[in-house]
């Protein structure tokens, strides 16, 4: 099993004008992103509109994603619903696929205690083998639960199958108590583009982000050179990044993203009702930003 470090995309989920799964277009962006060198998939994430995906679909998207992937790079499935009853059962399939891990997103709609999300994850770690990493997920803006660096902490010293966090808070006090209250084994990773690079510099293992599906290639600079511990060009390639996501609304707009990639040669940017796409107005606005934000970034939307 791979752990999830580096450039981890979470992808968009592909319909056809039948409104259907388009796996041909699934098959091209993840050709796309092992092309750029990403070094994972968030499969079934925030950003792939899986909570309004039947679990079938949701299912059929991951087998795509495995079976295109061929081993190239990390796939970890987001496996939260609701209940516990369907994320077992997705965490079940993802094993059977050969996943190397699922995520689980806290238990959203309701309102739960820091207790209630700590037996919620326990009940889960404890039906998982070591050999299977479960990953949590903190979403709070959408999930309206916010997974505590106590709970956290507790969590990643009780089960060595809790092996990291996906962290889309964007507060750094958050994220830099997850790093520094977790085993140094334990992944941190940041969904806030603009936090990438002071992250890394925390400690951090990597991001999970949107806009870097369509636009992979400064992430994937970021990374390589703070690798190689060159700082200032890590520096100037963040800038680039934040400038970039910024123009595609920071990964907060998912019809946006799904227009950029159309922009970018990949799909028709449609979304699954009731999100609206992009109509051809907003998407000349877009495609404007965009260039004004390329523009001498050594980037372009057809390269």
């Amino acid at each position: 099993m791979r752990t999830l470090e580096g450039v981890v995309v979470a992808h968009t989920t592909p319909f056809g004008n039948d409104g259907k799964l388009d796996h041909n277009v699934l098959e091209q962006q993840v050709e796309f992103l092992a092309n750029k060198g990403v070094h994972g998939i968030f499969a079934c994430g925030t950003t792939a509109e899986a909570q309004i995906l039947t679990a079938e679909e949701r299912k059929e998207v991951l087998q795509s994603i495995i079976d295109i992937n061929t081993g190239r790079m990390a796939i970890v499935a987001q496996c939260g619903t609701t209940n516990l009853a369907d994320t077992r059962a997705l965490i079940d399939h993802a094993r059977t696929v050969g996943c190397d891990g699922a995520a689980v997103v806290t238990p959203y709609y309701y309102l739960y205690s820091q207790d209630e999300l700590l037996d919620y994850y326990s009940t889960l770690a404890q039906e998982c083998e070591e050999s299977f990493p479960l990953y949590l997920y903190n979403i709070p803006s959408l999930a309206k639960n916010n997974l505590a660096v106590s709970t956290v902490r507790t969590l990643s010293e009780a089960y060595p199958q809790i092996a990291g966090i996906k962290d889309s808070s964007g507060d750094m006090t958050t994220f830099s108590g997850y790093i520094l209250e977790t085993p140094a084994e334990f992944r941190v990773l940041v969904g806030c583009d603009r936090g990438f690079l002071s992250v890394l510099l925390l400690g951090g293992h990597g991001s999970v982000t949107g806009p870097g599906g369509i636009f992979p290639e400064p992430f994937v600079k970021v990374w390589n050179a703070f690798q190689q511990g060159n700082y200032e060009e890590a520096r100037r390639e963040q800038k680039k990044l934040i400038a970039i996501s910024a123009a595609m609304g920071e990964g907060a707009d998912f019809a946006m993203l799904k227009a950029a990639l159309s922009l970018r040669g990949i799909g028709n940017g449609l979304m699954r009702p009731p999100f609206k796409s992009f109509d051809g107005d907003s998407i000349t606005t877009l495609e404007a930003r965009l260039n004004r934000a390329l523009k001498n970034s050594g980037y372009s939307l057809k390269g």
